[in-house]
């Protein structure tokens, strides 16, 4: 149970790998956020990380391992997040940049309250 079948910091490059292949995988797919995601999205990432969980520790089924794999992985995000944060140019890499049409759906819907108001007076 406590015995590592691999070395520590062999858990800790194999979650680094994984967690960059994965942040690429997802981000060539377009979907920025949870919301973005269909059911078939949510159930290819539930299969996706059951696929790559033997890649992450070896096939070491040790409770030292798999707690190794996991706070590699938060770590990483963590610092992912922390990084794009602090460079813009890093987050718009990362996570996408935000379409015309949406920014343009979005100043509409901003001014949606006013047209309807105005159009209210219109009427007798």
């Amino acid at each position: 149970m406590f015995n590592l079948a691999i070395p520590w910091f062999e858990f800790v490059v194999r979650g680094a790998i994984v967690y960059i292949f994965l942040l690429l995988l997802l981000r060539l797919t377009g979907r920025r956020q949870v919301g973005q995601l269909a059911p078939f999205d949510l159930i290819l990432l539930l299969v996706l990380s059951n696929a790559v969980q033997n890649s992450m520790t070896g096939g070491d089924n040790s409770l030292i391992g798999g707690l190794i794999c996991a706070t590699t992985l938060v770590l990483l995000n963590f610092g992912v997040s922390f990084a794009t944060y602090r460079n813009k140019r890093l987050e718009a890499l990362i996570e996408g940049r935000q379409s015309r049409r949406a920014s343009r759906l979005r100043a509409t819907v901003h001014r949606l309250p006013d047209f309807l108001a105005s159009r209210a007076r219109m009427k007798p």
